[in-house]
């Protein structure tokens, strides 16, 4: 029976497997290589099913007529003796004998040419971020480093300032140095104090460095308010405009957390409101006039309208609000014709005479109407009679930004025939002039009879006809924004309740 075995082993036929046996080292498997627990200890040995066996006979039949290479070995070696599991990559292994192996590359050359390329590019960074610039400093060219501060700007150049000191809040000083180390005026703006810490040089800029400030030690505070009172000033008496609005005052009166100490400190001055009275003085003695014409519109104003688009020419009307609700279709055809509508307030009232209510009412409601008829927006007003008083701008709120009356008075109202119309409209005319005429209000036949002589004789004269929003623009010292003729009360602005001296 032994003899028969290994006869077929020799002859590569391993035979069937014989059944598992106690003590054959594990369970049976399906197709897999068995372990034989007879061999000896440290030793393996697999026997194979036949399946298997024809298996590895059919591979080795391809590798035969495939050439000499062979895929799987059964019997390869793996490693050298001793080193059990372990695949052997060396030349030794026939395996692998004459394959080339890659060469390792020598990386390092590359990192370091990277290292200096990125230092290079942070070094010259750092160069061109540090790099020295052009300044003028306190009058003077000087050089700062771009980037630096004006601490570093002040101590580069040599130039001596002291700081400022830790002072009460009613001025003592505490402790000296302690305050702002410089102050600083930059193309002519203060900085604040965080602002110098800040800074930093740009080039180009204009610096003026100082002494520092004082710094005022920690407080508490109460806020009083003051109020701006009304002035007039000036002697024209065409125009009457706010030349400046006025503003609270603020005054803190401070209480000292070091010290106890308490003051009164000024953080807002009082600044007043000023009715300006001027007559009008165009730069350059510019040759111009406004025309004007009260109380309509009417059943003249087309007829107005007419003559001084034929002429060439414009003016002012300054209508009434109750007259607009009549002929809104006027109101806008003023506009389209070039020339200007302004307030004779809404019922031609004495305004002197009303309470504040009242007034306020008349110029609100006048200046309502011209928006909703004529789409335009104006504070500009004339007052029934000529009569507008300090007392009269107090209890106006500021509604009205300016007034206007005139220089030549034609009296038309008299009806004193054309000829003496015209007279009265041109006697000591001059550049900057106003002439009052009428539209509403009665009979205006004298006044068309007149308008086109008295165009004539001023076009013969070398004027132009403006409106008064033209005419207040043609003088300098008029402030812009009341030469708009739609000037309102800023929102930082109050009106004042009272009359100053």
């Amino acid at each position: 029976m032994n003899d028969q075995r290994n006869n077929r082993r020799q002859a590569g036929d391993v035979g069937p497997t014989p059944r598992r046996q106690a003590g054959d080292g594990g369970p049976a498997t399906h197709g897999k290589a068995r372990y034989s627990g007879s061999a000896p200890h440290g030793q393996a040995h697999y026997r194979t099913t036949s399946r298997e066996h024809a298996k590895r006979a059919t591979t080795s039949k391809k590798v035969s007529e495939r050439g000499s290479r062979q895929y799987y070995t059964p019997n390869a070696t793996y490693g050298k003796p001793g080193q059990v599991g372990r695949i052997d990559y060396s030349r030794e292994n026939p395996r692998y004998k004459g394959v080339k192996r890659r060469r390792r590359q020598n990386r390092a050359p590359v990192v370091i040419a990277s290292a200096l390329v990125a230092a290079l590019v942070v070094g010259g960074t750092v160069m061109w971020n540090t790099r020295p610039v052009d300044i003028k400093l306190n009058g003077r060219d000087a050089r700062a480093r771009i980037g630096a501060t004006l601490v570093d700007a002040q101590r580069d150049n040599d130039l001596s300032v002291r700081p400022g000191n830790y002072v009460s809040v009613s001025g003592k000083v505490l402790r000296e140095g302690e305050g702002t180390p410089l102050s600083a005026r930059v193309d002519g703006s203060d900085l604040s104090a965080a602002d110098v810490e800040k800074y930093r040089i740009k080039g180009g800029e204009t610096i003026e460095i100082s002494d520092g400030k004082d710094r005022v030690e920690e407080y508490t505070a109460t806020e009083t308010r003051t109020q701006p009172k009304l002035r007039m000033d000036g002697d024209g008496t065409a125009l009457a405009y706010v030349s400046q609005w006025g503003r609270e005052g603020v005054t803190e009166r401070r209480t000292g957390k070091e010290t106890g100490e308490t003051a009164d400190v000024v953080t807002q001055e009082t600044q007043d409101c000023i009715v300006y009275l001027r007559n009008v003085s165009p730069d350059d003695d510019r040759k111009v006039v406004a025309l004007t014409f009260d109380d309509g519109p009417s059943t003249y104003t087309q007829r107005y309208l007419d003559i001084l688009s034929s002429a060439g020419a414009k003016a002012t009307f300054f209508c009434l609000g109750q007259m607009i609700d009549k002929y809104p279709d006027l109101a806008k055809a003023i506009v389209d014709q070039g020339s200007q509508i302004a307030s004779h307030t809404y019922a031609h009232q004495r305004l002197s005479k009303l309470d504040a209510e009242t007034l306020q009412s008349e110029h609100g409601e006048s200046f309502q109407r011209i928006r909703d008829a004529a789409g335009v927006s104006t504070t500009v007003f004339r007052p029934p009679y000529g009569e507008y008083n300090e007392s009269c701008w107090l209890r106006s709120a500021g509604l009205a930004s300016v007034s206007v009356l005139w220089t030549q008075d034609s009296r038309d109202w008299a009806r004193p025939g054309a000829d003496e119309i015209v007279t009265n409209s041109l006697v000591n005319i001059k550049p900057g002039s106003i002439v009052l005429m009428h539209d509403g209000g009665g009979d205006r036949d004298q006044d068309l009879e007149a308008l086109p002589k008295i165009i004539k004789a001023l076009k013969d004269q070398g004027f132009e006809f403006v409106t008064i929003d033209e005419l207040m623009q043609s003088d300098s010292t008029i402030p812009k924004d009341i030469a708009t003729g739609n000037a309102t009360i800023p929102d930082d602005a109050v009106w004042p309740t009272e009359i100053g001296d």
